[in-house]
């Protein structure tokens, strides 16, 4: 997962760098095909993406955790790792959620091939007020606090090089001006 504060130091670090020679062999080309022809395509994805993963995300924490293969087949890298390692501390405490998450204002921010493997990075606004968590005794344990919408900056990978299929490779909270 890189943070914010690792973003800020390799900017930092990369404001010193100075251009290639101009004897440097140019890059190879890539012979990876972009899976979506639009940037709009993209988007449509991703939105479709997260919505499912909203839906089987609500369902899993609402019920006993029979839908915990199907939760964590829509993450991969450090989502993954964070889904695996909220569900241990959810377990733990007996935590369990109730109502539904949302989002809205999701906007395209890149669309890259990376090692082969296409890549979305979108900024969406995600919305807990309809949603609580409570403990074995349904009593919330909610901070009364916490803030209902934050802004995420949500990547998605390809499930293959031509599969439109997506799942949620990173999410964290906008760093950023909050824009929800």
């Amino acid at each position: 997962m890189i943070t914010a504060a690792c973003v800020g130091g390799l900017l930092l670090g990369a404001a010193g760098c100075t251009a290639a020679p101009k004897s440097a062999p140019p890059s190879p080309t890539s012979t990876v095909v972009p899976i979506f022809a639009s940037d709009e395509e993209a988007l449509a994805a991703a939105t479709e993406a997260y919505a499912n993963y909203l839906r089987v995300h609500d369902e899993f924490w609402a019920e006993d955790g029979s839908s915990e293969g199907e939760y964590m087949s829509l993450s991969t890298g450090s989502a993954h790792d964070g889904d695996a390692k909220s569900i241990e501390e959810w377990r733990a405490n007996g935590w369990r959620a109730v109502g539904i998450t949302t989002f809205d204002s999701i906007q395209l921010q890149s669309v890259e091939l990376e090692d082969g493997a296409q890549q979305i990075r979108t900024y969406l606004c995600l919305d807990v007020s309809q949603g609580d968590v409570i403990d074995s005794e349904g009593l919330s344990v909610a901070k009364p606090d916490r803030p209902l919408r934050m802004p995420l900056e949500v990547e998605f990978e390809a499930t293959s090089s031509t599969s439109v299929d997506l799942k949620i490779s990173r999410s964290e909270v906008w760093s950023g001006e909050n824009f929800c």
